[in-house]
């Protein structure tokens, strides 16, 4: 089953799972509701969940899917790649998790390397994950005296504002459109939040501003 709230990419992974010999039958849904109805009513053996949904977190799906099928697959193809995110994904029982901007993976690959017991994951992705445990193996110990260091930054209010809708999903057309400003104007202030954040893509700037407290 296909969970996606954006028709268009969820017409375009339901007609090329049609097309595959690897499923029998593909369902789709566009709400966290219609897809606990499916559930419910249908067996369903692998399930692309997208997280951010108009009535819902896909996260309440992937965990009532785990609950009614224990052996069952979960992928997560998602904008959000914020560590909460991916870690309550992987928590509650998806073995891949696929950026939606990542072009590298192709979702029949995905689905094949998840049943053959392999976890198809965007490089973005493992990035995040990979600094997370890092950060947590360097986090002072319990009553520690160590100072926390935070790198001091001069990012805008704009920029701060940029990067808690990118942070949601929001592409750069809807971050504008949300903002009242100019598409164009969107990816010179990506630019400056990367140089400032040191970060190489929209994951890591996330990542960074979530670490220092420029949003939640």
């Amino acid at each position: 089953m296909v969970l996606e709230d954006n028709e268009v990419l969820r017409n375009r992974l339901f007609a090329i799972l049609k097309q595959s010999e690897i499923c029998q039958e593909v369902k789709a849904a566009a709400t966290v509701a219609r897809c606990e109805e499916i559930l419910r009513e249908s067996h369903i053996d692998i399930l692309l969940a997208d997280l951010h949904l108009p009535d819902g977190s896909g996260i309440d799906s992937i965990r009532l899917f785990k609950q009614i099928n224990p052996n069952g697959l979960v992928i997560v193809i998602s904008a959000l790649s914020d560590g909460k995110s991916i870690m309550e994904a992987l928590e509650f029982g998806a073995i891949g998790y696929l950026h939606k901007d990542d072009s590298s993976l192709q979702i029949i690959d995905a689905i094949k390397m998840a049943i053959e017991g392999q976890s198809p994951i965007s490089s973005s992705i493992a990035y995040v994950l990979v600094r997370r445990i890092q950060d947590a193996s360097l986090a002072p110990l319990p009553g520690s005296s160590e100072p926390s260091s935070k790198p001091n930054t001069n990012i805008t209010k704009r920029e701060t504002e940029i990067l808690d809708l990118i942070a949601k999903g929001l592409s750069y057309a809807e971050t504008a459109g949300v903002l009242n400003i100019s598409a164009q104007t969107v990816p010179v202030h990506i630019r400056s939040i990367y140089k400032k954040l040191h970060a190489n893509n929209r994951s890591e700037a996330v990542y960074e501003a979530r670490a220092i407290g420029i949003i939640k």
